[in-house]
């Protein structure tokens, strides 16, 4: 979806230094400006995400990890197209991940992560709101410059089950010039591509996209399906700016258009009820992350 698009935790780049523990943080709020359905009406968004990432090496060629991520999504309609005041409330998900990696002698990265979600609209029955996958991939370090790999999920979303490929990047073009994947893997789709741009140490800019789709479960009184589902699908175009505080902190902005949005209800036996499409939604928000 739009905030997990842009601003779930960044995907850290293969690295050959090791430190024994790592524990990653980030803070994340994220709003759109009113947009306009196909169909009439307008929305706006406001959500917050906040992510914990603990990761820990085994030893030279072994680590692991979990991350945690909680994120709340509110909605704002006026004359929404589904001619109802509210379609939806306030949407949450927590996300559960389990990474392994593992580092050959010869420059080989594998890795494999086990997820699992609850997804769901306020008040919503948590049970019937798991979703749950994994995915894997493999990459070699060509040159200290050039990281090339791919890798595919596999996730049991809401109501079928949906797998994706992906491309592992990181390339340094030029001393300042890189491009590389933004963010992580997880349910919500691949990581997507940045080509970003290092002014200094401390500041850089990037310009990147992606696809997203999210699935969340409906409340019993929800006013257009029960017990159903809602689907969200992407596909951002984002400007970011980085400003590294301290070696350990580092501010992230971001603004960009989300264009192909389109808004899926499903019944509870998963039959498709209505497909909203939107206009091109414009968003703005920032992250504050610290690494220790």
């Amino acid at each position: 979806m739009l905030k997990s698009s842009l601003l779930v935790l960044l995907l850290a780049p293969f690295s050959f230094a090791h430190a024994a523990t790592k524990i990653d943080m980030t803070l994340t709020p994220l709003a759109t400006p009113k947009f306009d359905f196909d169909n009439g009406g307008q929305a706006r968004l406001e959500s917050l995400q906040a992510s914990f990432g603990l990761s820990h090496d085994l030893n030279q060629q072994h680590s692991i990890g979990l991350n945690i991520q909680l994120t709340r999504e509110k909605w704002h309609f006026e004359q929404s197209p589904w001619k109802v005041a509210e379609p939806w409330q306030q949407l949450e998900r927590v996300t559960f991940s389990m990474p392994y990696r593992y580092t050959s002698q010869s420059g080989w990265f594998y890795s494999v992560t086990a997820d699992a979600s609850n997804s769901k609209e306020k008040n919503a029955e948590a049970k019937e709101s798991w979703i749950y996958g994994m995915n894997a991939s493999v990459a070699h370090a060509f040159s200290p410059t050039l990281l090339l790999g791919v890798g595919a999920g596999v996730y049991r979303q809401l109501e079928e089950t949906s797998g994706f490929p992906f491309l592992i990047i990181n390339w340094k073009i030029t001393p300042n010039l890189t491009l590389a994947n933004p963010f992580t893997v997880g349910p919500v789709g691949p990581a997507g591509l940045e080509l970003s741009w290092s002014f200094t140490p401390q500041f850089e800019i990037g310009v990147g996209a992606a696809m997203r789709q999210s699935q969340y479960r409906l409340a019993k009184n929800n006013p257009l399906a029960p017990d159903g589902v809602l689907e969200e699908q992407y596909a951002p175009l984002f400007l970011h700016a980085t400003y590294k505080i301290q070696p350990n902190w580092r501010f992230d902005a971001y603004t960009g258009v989300a264009a192909g949005g389109k808004f899926t209800i499903l019944d509870k036996n998963g039959n498709e009820l209505s497909n909203e499409k939107a206009k091109k939604i414009p968003f703005f928000g920032f992250a504050v992350n610290g690494r220790f």
